[in-house]
């Protein structure tokens, strides 16, 4: 939803570390995959190749160093939004976050917040389409 705020480099950057995420537990699932496809589209970028290698401690230092307190904010939501979509939060997928949040220097309440209002909005769309 805020994606097109990125600028081109951490457009692609995001989207590496959303292929990244989706792949942390080890375990590809197509609500996943369909999710980095909507952030593709929504960036209007390629999705990226999904096997490349990707070194994910230098993409996180590269926004952490060189990104807005809001992109860093709006990286972490979609990407928590990202580890739910499967509907699991795994302890791999809960290590990647918190990696991802200790590099961008926002305590743990963050994540807490940021986890709990992805379940609210899990909860309110069940409501709408049940």
């Amino acid at each position: 939803m805020f994606l097109s705020l990125l600028n081109a480099k951490e457009k692609d950057n995001f989207l590496k570390l959303a292929v990244a995420a989706m792949k942390a537990d080890g375990v590809i699932e197509d609500s996943e995959m369909q999710t980095v496809t909507a952030y593709a589209n929504e960036m209007q970028i390629p999705v990226c190749n999904i096997d490349d290698p990707v070194d994910v401690d230098i993409i996180i230092n590269e926004f952490a160093s060189n990104s807005s307190t809001q992109v860093k904010r709006i990286v972490l939501a979609e990407l928590v939004a990202l580890v739910f979509a499967d509907g699991a939060y795994s302890d791999e997928e809960k290590a990647f976050v918190q990696k991802l949040t200790s590099a961008f220097e926002f305590n743990v309440d963050m994540i807490d917040h940021v986890v709990d209002l992805e379940k609210s909005y899990i909860a309110a769309y069940v409501t709408l389409v049940d």
